[in-house]
């Protein structure tokens, strides 16, 4: 895995203040950690939205101030609630070497042949995993094949996805990701009602 970088400086600019910060290319951001002093700094707004674009949620990134290299994991991205514009990062320090849980999304490709079918329907009920592992071992997505779905009442279960070595499912194994079902219409009113899905 390629290291994500992130140059930081000390900041000064607090309150009111920060607005002056963002309008001159720099946003603000808090690193904290069990073992780490919370610390306010500031890094190059472009340079740091390319570094989140990379990173998302799970992988981890190298933010270098004076202070020295804090190794860490994006925790909230702040952004002004209209134009989405980025105003403000927290980041967690975290150990190398102690395995750590994230929510890793899920791509889904291929496609479930099953839902081609009248009266047949697919259902994608989980859009990500909780799983554990070492930091540099994280996934950024998990990719789950619809083609396994070719007939309708078909399962695909959190267990089901392929996993990355060393990478340990979190999710409850039983939970579904993706299935589908059957409908079939009421002998009273028509109405469409879900059939049970036949296991996978």
């Amino acid at each position: 895995m390629d290291q994500i970088t992130i140059e930081a400086q000390s900041r000064t600019a607090l309150g009111k203040k920060v607005r002056a910060l963002r309008r001159s290319g720099l946003t603000p951001i808090h690193i904290f950690g069990p073992d780490t002093p919370s610390e306010s700094l500031q890094a190059d707004t472009k340079s740091l939205i390319h570094a989140l674009n990379e990173a998302g949620y799970t992988t981890p990134v190298t933010v270098t101030v004076d202070s020295g290299e804090h190794f860490a994991v994006v925790q909230h991205i702040q952004r002004h609630p209209v134009t989405e514009r980025l105003l403000h990062v927290d980041l967690m320090t975290i150990s190398r070497t102690q395995r750590m849980t994230a929510s890793v999304p899920i791509h889904f490709e291929g496609e479930a042949l099953a839902a081609r079918e009248e009266g047949v329907e697919l259902f994608e009920d989980l859009h990500e995993l909780e799983v554990e592992s070492l930091p540099l071992e994280m996934p950024s997505v998990l990719t789950v094949d619809l083609s396994a779905l070719d007939i309708g009442g078909k399962v695909i279960n959190a267990a089901d996805v392929v996993l990355p070595p060393n990478v340990t499912l979190v999710t409850e194994p039983s939970a579904p990701v993706a299935r589908t079902v059957v409908r079939r219409p009421t002998e009273a009113d028509g109405d469409d009602t879900e059939a049970e899905p036949t296991p996978a």
